[in-house]
C-alpha cells in the first residue's frame, strides 16, 4: 500500500472575509497570532490499496486556542 499525506491551511480574515490557502504552517501561525485571522488546518490522506482501489480521508481542524495543536506541532518540530 502506498499513502500520500498532505496538510494545507486556509487563512480567513474575519473583517474582510478574504481568504487564501498555504502549505506553510508558519505563515498560518503569523496570520493567526498577529492578525487574528481564522485558520482551518486541512489534512488529506490518500491510500492506494491496489491499482483499482483507493481510500481518501479528509479532516479539518479549526484553530481556536486548542492546546492539542501546540503539542502536536512541538512533537513534530525537529532540527534534523
Amino acid at each position: 500500500m502506498k499513502t500520500h499525506f498532505d496538510i494545507t491551511y486556509e487563512v480567513i480574515d474575519p473583517v474582510t472575509s478574504e481568504r487564501f490557502i498555504t502549505e506553510d504552517r508558519y505563515i498560518a501561525e503569523h496570520h493567526y497570532n498577529e492578525k487574528h485571522c481564522t485558520v482551518l488546518e486541512r489534512h488529506r490522506a490518500i491510500t492506494w490499496h491496489s491499482p483499482f482501489n483507493q481510500t481518501a480521508t479528509y479532516s479539518t481542524l479549526h484553530w481556536h486556542d486548542n492546546p492539542e495543536l501546540e503539542e502536536a506541532h512541538n512533537e513534530n518540530d525537529t532540527d534534523e
